[in-house]
């Protein structure tokens, strides 16, 4: 072999050499990067998935760290919980529901962000002292608020002016008598969009706000079951009533979180109650959204409710990085970022800043209702504070459970309201 030849092999061998160790040493520093794994509850609105990704991801890079980020839908939360608690192999961060942060706190399994939480307030802004109520036990607060959702009637323009109301029903008595005028059963139009399901949690929420606005609770302010009451029986028996005399659709008794929007969309309910979820679907549909009105709930005898949903982000007590985790919340409440990613999503999610209430976009007649919802919020464990025990009954869907065994199998009220009773209090002993 000639001199220059050996000369150039020797040369390729030293350069295959460096390159192999240099691809060593960063395969090396690569493993050495911490890995935060993030649960994120997966949004209505693509947008806001992708913002958020890419949000962590800018993290990741800026903060010389891996991520794992899983996007995953409400129901598939709960044996990843489950799996991830028996294992310990926890996420860093996770999104958590205000009744999962008061089950998770009850059995000491989440970090306590008070301190946390009030630097960000000190560097960003204040956040909603109901929001943080959602998430704080015995004056600690166990996760941070990262955005809420309030609930609104949908109605019919056109079909509640042809049966002669120009404006939505303003108490729940002008609901039924306007349900009942605009319900025609032979053309499919049903007046009141409102069904039961096993896991249906609008159900869960909306016959809370009319109990409440009934005057009636399942807890009372000392926190104790109170539930067998004149005031939940008037709700009670008037919700039933909607079902006997025809004004819900045929297939209501059986409805997932999906019912009402479909029962809406396809034009078989004239009046609907949901969070802003519907709006985002009609912007494909720009003729319904024109003929679509929205307003606040209707009041009871005791008042205007709407329970409040409060969603929120965590840190369990046997994460691996906790530190890195906290400063990426931090770097998500970012206010000018925090706000688009509202925004995007608008008017589902509804923000936590008070300073961002006020932003023209909450100005738009599809969106303001929710904003002003907000007002009227109540939280599972009215009329006292909430409480784990609260979030064990509305995650079991025992009120769902009542009214299906009610309107499909013809169980007495009393019969119902008793079960009803004795699961609740085996649950909360």
């Amino acid at each position: 072999m000639k001199k220059g030849r050996i000369l150039l092999v020797a040369l390729v061998l030293l350069a295959t050499v460096g390159v192999g160790i240099l691809s060593a040493q960063g395969q090396a520093e690569s493993a050495k990067k911490p890995v935060l794994t993030v649960w994120m509850k997966k949004q209505f609105v693509e947008d806001q998935n992708v913002e958020f990704e890419k949000r962590v991801n800018a993290f990741a890079a800026e903060n010389n760290v891996d991520v794992v980020v899983e996007l995953i839908a409400y129901e598939d939360f709960f044996p990843k919980w489950t799996a991830a608690i028996q294992s310990g192999v926890l996420p860093d961060l996770c999104f958590f529901g205000y009744q999962e942060v008061g089950q998770f706190y009850q059995q000491g399994l989440l970090m306590d962000v008070t301190d946390e939480l009030k630097s960000i307030e000190s560097k960003y802004g204040k956040i909603y002292d109901s929001s943080k109520a959602a998430v704080t036990f015995d004056g600690k607060t166990y996760a941070f608020p990262v955005w809420g959702e309030g609930t609104a009637l949908y109605y019919r323009k056109d079909l509640l002016s042809a049966a002669g109301y120009n404006a939505p029903p303003k108490t729940w008595a002008e609901f039924k008598e306007i349900a009942k005028a605009v319900t025609d059963s032979s053309k499919g139009i049903y007046g009141a969009g409102l069904g039961y399901g096993a896991g249906n949690s609008d159900a869960e929420f909306l016959t809370r706000s009319m109990m409440f606005a009934f005057g009636g609770s399942i807890f009372d302010a000392n926190k104790n079951l109170a539930f067998d009451t004149p005031e939940n029986r008037a709700a009670f028996n008037y919700i039933i009533s909607l079902f006997k005399e025809g004004l819900t659709p045929p297939t209501a008794v059986g409805w997932n979180d999906g019912g009402n929007n479909a029962a809406y969309i396809s034009g078989q309910a004239a009046m609907v109650f949901n969070t802003g979820s519907i709006v985002n679907a009609l912007g494909s549909n720009p003729e319904l959204k024109a003929k679509t009105g929205l307003a606040l709930l209707p009041a009871g005898p005791a008042g205007q409710f709407t329970v409040g949903i409060a969603n929120n982000m965590g840190i369990f007590e046997g994460a691996k990085n906790k530190d890195l985790a906290v400063k990426l919340m931090e770097y998500l409440y970012e206010p000018t970022w925090y706000a688009k990613w509202i925004e995007a999503g608008a008017p589902l999610g509804l923000p936590v800043y008070e300073k961002l209430a006020s932003a023209p976009i909450w100005d738009n007649e599809y969106f303001k209702p929710f904003i002003e919802s907000m007002k009227t919020f109540k939280y599972l464990g009215y009329k006292g504070d909430y409480t784990p025990n609260a979030g064990k009954i509305y995650n079991m869907r025992l009120v769902n459970t009542m009214f299906e065994s009610i309107i499909a199998a013809n169980t007495s009220l009393d019969a119902a309201i008793k079960t009803f009773t004795s699961d609740a209090k085996t649950l909360i002993e």
